[in-house]
């Protein structure tokens, strides 16, 4: 059986540092070719949340049989900020979350804004073939601010990508933000260990997680 399989991602699907064929979509691929099948995986990546849904409209979305989305890694994190931080820029970053979370109370965080309007167009492109997508969370990070941005993005997904149907892989339930799933030094990139447990049980949930609908779905044509 030949599975068509396309994939729009940002620049973290496959982090630096890791081996051939060690990231998380080369681990289901493997998976899905262990159970007899022959993939064909066309990528889009990497890129940025705010063109994926001008290109998923170019893109001739009936041919493929699955459609993974892992978007707004790149959005979700502050740039400003070290990935490998000294010690004494650590409470500033704290303080830093701290203040985001009361901004949050007070009024809305812009990247989360843009990633909520952003989402919304991308889902609408690809409502008629939701039955064949899989939406994965972003990527934890331990950066305090970065991974606040990211917990509340997955969140953002989870909850828009379920009322509209989509079947949606939570990363963060999977992996957190403790060291031991990070490559060594780096708050940001996960590690081959990280990349091959969230393909596995991306083929697992792949394999037994029913598509979702919230109403009549119209067939693909």
């Amino acid at each position: 059986m030949k599975i068509h399989l396309l994939v729009i991602a940002d620049s973290l699907h496959y982090d630096s540092g890791l081996n051939s064929r060690q990231s998380y979509i080369d681990q289901f691929v493997q998976q899905l070719e262990r159970g007899g099948q022959e993939v064909i995986v066309t990528y889009h990546a990497p890129m940025a949340i705010s063109t994926i849904a001008e290109v998923l409209q170019r893109v001739p979305l009936r041919r493929y049989d699955l459609i993974i989305l892992q978007i707004a890694n790149r959005h979700l994190r502050d740039s400003r900020l070290a990935l490998r931080p000294t010690a004494g820029t650590r409470f500033v970053e704290h303080v830093m979350a701290w203040k985001l979370r009361i901004q949050s109370v007070l009024g809305a965080i812009r990247p989360l804004n843009e990633v909520y309007a952003h989402l919304s167009m991308i889902l609408e492109t690809l409502r008629f073939h939701r039955s064949r997508v899989i939406l994965m969370t972003p990527f934890p990070h331990r950066e305090p601010v970065s991974g606040w941005l990211r917990r509340k993005g997955s969140a953002i997904l989870k909850s828009e990508g379920h009322h509209r149907g989509f079947r949606v892989f939570d990363v963060q339930a999977l992996v957190d933000s403790r060291e031991e799933f990070f490559s060594t030094g780096d708050r940001e990139r996960l590690n081959a260990i990280s990349h091959e447990l969230i393909g596995r049980r991306l083929y697992d949930f792949y394999r037994t997680e029913p598509s979702m609908t919230t109403g009549p779905l119209k067939q693909d044509t």
